[in-house]
């Protein structure tokens, strides 16, 4: 007897250690289907919920806008506020589609998320907005109201439109990352629609605030509930590519700062026109203005303006200190020979001609042409008219010979 009554008074013991709150659980039969597993367990979330008695909370006094004077078509100007001079509260429900302990339980669990959080909620259910689309009217209606605080825009607008028979949420931006699009949607589908189907309107919308207190007040139970990807990214992970762009960023810093301080450098110097138009000449930067163009672009700009600056700067005789003036390429003709002439028609090399007024003084300058490379210095007589005019094929050349 002694010992039956031990085996019995263990599993009591056992039992209320599993059970601590008094409840138990029948077993059943797991199931492969994740949403009716979910939805268990929330319904089982709901009926506690329904239990509780807010002993320790003191609501404010819920005080509903008078709904006699309201027609049966609304527009966002005559939709009646849940918020004004002597009225607050969180509902608006002109046609009466909500029962009384229904708005007060949508009331007192939107005061408790305002006062956890600070979102400001508002519910409003009309039997019809004419022609009007539902959501187009619930965006110009949150922005009437100006639901949410300015600092950090966090509204919330449920809007019903019976005969259309279409909930809207309207979030504020700072709401945006937590109930998304598809949140609100799963929401809708869930909470709202079963309990519509059957005109329990405030049922639904107390599921649906339920459902919403749930995931602002703990958002990572988006993730716990429905299981998918619902907008939120991962957390930042390094990979070492990540380094490329930097290491771009600082080349062309570097190429930036190297070819303008040597155009700094040039311009300050005491070199004549002439030997600063040679020496920024010389800083060729090829395939790098492909490869670099943000700063090398910039700087071939600048390049051209200074090299046009340098050459054709006017210039004075080193003689008699007067002021020489260029002769046109027509002109220039009396007084180069006919090599330099020649190297002026092939564009190998291009040369100007100062001279003062009055002859005293007469200086040439030598400067790279547009086919410079095609050409090289003759062996013979060392002008740069050395380069191939044409080629003529006598035979095609073939695999064979």
């Amino acid at each position: 007897m002694k010992f039956k009554f031990y085996v019995t008074l263990k599993l009591v013991c056992l039992l209320i250690l599993f059970y601590p709150d008094g409840s138990f659980a029948q077993s059943q039969a797991p199931s492969s289907d994740l949403d009716s597993i979910v939805e268990d367990a929330y319904q089982r979330m709901l009926q506690r919920k329904s239990t509780e008695v807010h002993s320790s909370n003191v609501y404010p006094n819920f005080v509903a806008p008078r709904y006699s004077d309201y027609a049966r078509s609304f527009s966002v100007d005559n939709v009646p506020s849940p918020r004004g001079e002597g009225i607050f509260g969180y509902v608006s429900d002109p046609n009466d589609y909500i029962a009384p302990q229904e708005e007060q339980k949508l009331n007192e669990l939107l005061y408790d998320l305002e006062q956890q959080t600070s979102v400001e909620t508002a519910v409003v259910i009309v039997s019809s907005i004419g022609s009007d689309v539902p959501k187009d009217f619930a965006v110009r209606l949150f922005n009437t109201w100006k639901i949410g605080k300015a600092s950090s825009n966090n509204g919330l607008l449920i809007l019903t439109v019976i005969d259309q028979r279409r909930t809207e949420f309207e979030v504020g931006y700072g709401l945006e990352p937590i109930l998304t699009d598809l949140v609100c949607y799963r929401i809708g589908v869930n909470e709202i629609v079963p309990h519509f189907k059957t005109g329990a309107y405030g049922e639904g919308l107390v599921n649906a605030t339920l459902r919403i207190k749930q995931f602002l007040e703990t958002p990572e139970a988006i993730n716990e509930v429905y299981g998918y990807g619902v907008g939120y990214e991962d957390s930042f992970e390094w990979k070492w590519y990540y380094i490329l762009p930097l290491a771009y960023v600082l080349l062309c810093v570097v190429f930036g700062f190297w070819y303008f301080g040597q155009a700094y450098d040039i311009e300050r110097s005491k070199d004549d026109f002439y030997d600063k138009y040679h020496r920024l000449e010389k800083l060729k930067f090829g395939c790098a203005q492909v490869l670099f163009p943000l700063p090398l672009l910039f700087f071939a700009a600048m390049a051209k303006r200074r090299l046009k600056k340098y050459r054709y700067a006017p210039r004075f005789s080193k003689i008699n200190g007067k002021k020489m003036i260029l002769k046109s390429n027509y002109d220039e003709i009396d007084y180069l020979p006919e090599a330099h002439l020649l190297e002026e028609e092939l564009k190998s090399i291009l040369y100007d001609v100062w001279v003062t007024e009055e002859e005293g003084d007469i200086m040439i300058l030598e400067y790279e042409g547009a086919n410079s490379r095609k050409y090289s210095s003759c062996k013979e007589c060392g002008y740069m008219t050395f380069g191939k005019k044409h080629s003529l094929i006598l035979v095609s050349p073939t695999y064979d010979h």
